[in-house]
């Protein structure tokens, strides 16, 4: 998916809860920094994405930048968007300068080993929380981020935080093994592919899905413990189960790929919150490698996200 070449002079985050720009003017909005003069995540947004362009070069990577997106929340303390007014003074109303834009979230293609159906990407998102990247395939038609296992992605922040400088060691690594984890995330696709649900499986999952979030938000710390990381929300449940029967319909027989896909075309910056993209991404996975399409290899399942009692 290629970048749209806009260079828009303003944004609307009242209109638009979500804003697509390129990186040159992501470069153009408003630096903000801590009281020490510092940035406040250590790093600007664009000097992280540059660093990890850096990163894909140095491994002779075939890269491209797609689009960034920037998202509103209604966070009232420390919101996705701000607008410093002496800015706004300087460059005009809602002019892009003026813009603090505390959640964005980009992939960088990789097309390297692409084939007609997938290609691999490297997905950063950054927000009030901290800084996630990720890497896994990408469905091309559809542009699915496939997010495969825990250990395809990094944050610096929570239990399981790195440093920023450990966060970019990480992606150094994934490409140093770009081959090999390429090959692994395709094996684990045709898992998913093989693996052909029932109608009754399909009520079970969707059981099952609300089961982990009531888990996970439970305030009996023995029922929240069970679930790192919820794959949906409940609303996003809804719109899955929905989306779901739609495709059953459509299509009679399901796989695991089938309904990984439709989770995944619901965890969009234009449909999700950005700091919680990543991590549904990868529960989802493990959820279905877990309980529907385990195999021989167990990696997947190392430090897994949903640890529900048999």
């Amino acid at each position: 998916m290629n970048v749209q070449e806009t260079n828009p002079k303003t944004f609307d985050f009242v209109t638009n809860n979500v804003e697509v720009m390129t990186l040159d003017t992501l470069q153009r909005t408003y630096q903000e920094n801590d009281t020490a003069g510092r940035p406040i995540q250590g790093i600007y947004h664009f000097q992280l994405i540059h660093r990890i362009l850096d990163i894909c070069k140095q491994h002779n990577m075939d890269y491209e930048i797609e689009e960034i997106f920037a998202a509103q929340n209604k966070q009232k303390n420390f919101p996705g968007v701000t607008i410093n007014p002496h800015y706004e003074a300087i460059h005009g109303e809602k002019a892009v300068e003026a813009h603090a834009l505390r959640r964005v979230f980009t992939t960088v293609q990789l097309k390297d080993g692409a084939t007609d159906e997938l290609t691999t990407t490297l997905a950063i998102a950054f927000h009030q929380d901290g800084i996630q990247v990720a890497i896994g395939p990408c469905v091309k038609i559809c542009h699915n981020q496939c997010v495969l296992s825990a250990q395809r992605s990094a944050c610096n922040f929570g239990k399981d935080k790195v440093s920023t400088e450990e966060l970019f060691g990480k992606v150094d690594e994934w490409l140093e093994q770009f081959d090999t984890q390429m090959n692994e995330d395709r094996e684990r696709i045709s898992r998913l592919k093989e693996t052909i649900l029932s109608a009754q499986d399909i009520f079970n999952i969707i059981g099952l899905l609300t089961t982990f979030r009531v888990a996970h938000d439970s305030k009996d710390k023995r029922l929240s413990k069970l679930v790192k990381s919820y794959p949906l929300n409940q609303a996003q449940i809804t719109v899955f189960t929905e989306d779901l029967i739609k495709k059953q319909v459509e299509k009679r027989q399901l796989s695991a790929w089938d309904v990984y896909n439709v989770a995944t075309k619901i965890l969009k910056p234009n449909r999700a919150e950005i700091p919680n993209i990543l991590n549904q991404n990868a529960a989802f996975a493990d959820f279905l490698f877990q309980y529907y399409a385990s195999g021989k290899e167990n990696g997947v399942l190392q430090d897994g996200i949903i640890a529900l009692p048999e």
